[in-house]
C-alpha cells in the first residue's frame, strides 16, 4: 500500500491510489529497521537494570536508586509490549487483507449490522469513559465486522491518548450513509496536530507532534487504520486547528443491499 497524504489547508486526504500488481512481496527494510531500533532501545534499559541487580548483590542497595531502576525497566517493559502488540495487530491486518486479495468479496459479510453498536463497543474496549463519549445518527454495513473494529479501534483510542490535559475529554462520533458511501466521522477535543507533521502522519512508528509535545505510542495507530480503510476502496481524512483537537473521518463504499442497510 502507498500511503501518499496531500494537504490542502488543515485537511490531510490519507486515500491512496489501488497498489499496482507485484510480482511478489516486498520488503520494507525501513519497517524493519525502525521495528529494531524501537525494541532495542527498551532492551537496553532492561540489561542495564539487571547489571544493577547483580551489583547490588555485592554492595550496600541504595533504596532510592533501586526504585528508580526499577521504574524504568517498568516503563521500558510497557514500551516493549505496546510495540509488539501493536505490531502483531498490523501484521495480522496485512494477512488478513493478503488472504481476501483474491477474493475481495470476502471482506463483507451477508448479515447487516449497526455502526453505532460497533462504536460502543470498541470505544469499551480501548478504555473510555461512556460518559465522554457521544454518536450522533447510525447506519447498517456489511463490512466483516472484525476488520472494521480495527480501524475505529485506532482511531478512539488516539483520540483518548491525545486528551487535552486542561480540559476534559470529549468525543463525538457521526455516523452518516448516502446511497453509495457510510461515513463516520470522531472528533475530540484534545491537543490537536500541527499539519506540518501532515506527511509522515501514517508512517509506521511516527507519532504526532515534537518535545514535550509528543505522545508516546507505537505509532502504528493510524498506519494500520489507513491499511484496512485502502483495502475498502475508502478515504481516511484529518482536520485540526492544532489547537482545540481533531476530526478523523473514515468512510467507505456503501456493499449493503439498501433494504438492509436501513436503521429503524
Amino acid at each position: 500500500m502507498s500511503l501518499k497524504p496531500s494537504l490542502d489547508g488543515t485537511t490531510v486526504d490519507l486515500t491512496s491510489p489501488s497498489p499496482a500488481a507485484a510480482s511478489g512481496p516486498v520488503i520494507d527494510t525501513k519497517y524493519l529497521r525502525r521495528l529494531m531500533h524501537d525494541l532495542s532501545a527498551p532492551t537496553r534499559h532492561v540489561s542495564f537494570f539487571s547489571g544493577f541487580v547483580d551489583e547490588a548483590l555485592t554492595e550496600p542497595l541504595d533504596l532510592d536508586d533501586a526504585r528508580r531502576s526499577l521504574q524504568t525497566v517498568r516503563t521500558a517493559a510497557e514500551r516493549m509490549q505496546q510495540l509488539t502488540n501493536m505490531v502483531s495487530l498490523h501484521m495480522r491486518s496485512i494477512e488478513t487483507l493478503h488472504a481476501t486479495a483474491a477474493n475481495p468479496n470476502q471482506r463483507f459479510s451477508e448479515e447487516a449490522y449497526g455502526v453505532a453498536e460497533l462504536v460502543a463497543d470498541a470505544w469499551q474496549k480501548v478504555g473510555g469513559d461512556a460518559s465522554v463519549l457521544t454518536v450522533q445518527g447510525d447506519t447498517k454495513t456489511c463490512v466483516d465486522r472484525s476488520l472494521l473494529e480495527i480501524p475505529i479501534q485506532q482511531v478512539l483510542r488516539n483520540a483518548i491518548s491525545f486528551a487535552e490535559e486542561s480540559r476534559p475529554l470529549k468525543v463525538v462520533v457521526a455516523i452518516q450513509q448516502t446511497s453509495d458511501m457510510i461515513s463516520v466521522a470522531v472528533e475530540d477535543n484534545g491537543i490537536g496536530f500541527d499539519t506540518q507533521y501532515a506527511e509522515k502522519i501514517c508512517e509506521p512508528f511516527e507519532c504526532l507532534g515534537t518535545g514535550k509535545d509528543r505522545r508516546e505510542g507505537a505509532g502504528l495507530g493510524l498506519t494500520v487504520a489507513s491499511l484496512v480503510i485502502d483495502a475498502l476502496a475508502g478515504a481516511l481524512k484529518l482536520q485540526s486547528d492544532d489547537k482545540s483537537g481533531t476530526k478523523v473521518t473514515m468512510s467507505w463504499p456503501h456493499h449493503c443491499k439498501e433494504a438492509a442497510s436501513d436503521v429503524e
